[in-house]
């Protein structure tokens, strides 16, 4: 059943709770959802190999070699988990807001990029070098990479499931059109 419009304006509550659900799976669903098929991965991977990380068993499960899918500065489960959600999205709601749920995840990226107190002025090479390596790089652990967890990975998922709501959509439109030639 469609959502009727809102007689007085561009949005009603039940939208609003729906964009708010795509942003919440966007975001953090994808990468609990991403953290647990790795771990399983890297449990099952580790369960079948013999032990030589020198430590306890957890050891042992985080050196498996699927664990890197969640590593920096890519998070491929992540991103590729957020994807597949938003190309699922169409099957369970209506995903014209799955499309716009990287907004305000880039919002505030780049407020973040705009106001971060790194070292030296906002206009030198220096500057955009700390902010590169804080964000998107691999060299980020003076800030335990904090700053990518929480900033930038939001930001990678929510595109992700953006476009894998739009391209479904724009895949059944195709469809569609071919369908009535």
């Amino acid at each position: 059943m469609e959502p009727k419009p809102h007689p007085r304006g561009w949005i009603n509550n039940a939208e609003l709770v729906i964009f708010f659900a795509h942003q919440l799976m966007s975001t953090v669903g994808a990468t609990v959802i991403s953290v647990l098929i790795v771990l399983l991965f890297a449990l099952f991977g580790a369960s079948l190999k013999r032990n030589t990380s020198g430590g306890n068993f957890i050891d042992h499960i985080t050196q498996q070699r699927v664990s890197m899918l969640l590593n920096q500065p890519y998070y491929v489960a992540p991103v590729l988990c957020a994807l597949a959600l938003g190309a699922l999205s169409r099957r369970f709601v209506r995903p014209r807001w799955a499309a716009w749920v990287w907004v305000l995840p880039m919002i505030i990226l780049l407020w973040n990029l705009l106001t971060w107190k790194g070292a030296g002025p906002p206009t030198t090479a220096v500057y955009w070098a700390d902010v590169w390596a804080d964000y998107f790089g691999s060299d980020c652990g003076g800030s335990e990479c904090m700053y990518e967890v929480f900033v930038t990975v939001p930001f990678y998922t929510s595109a992700a499931y953006s476009l894998g709501a739009v391209a479904v959509c724009l895949l059944r439109n195709r469809d569609v059109a071919e369908h009535h030639s």
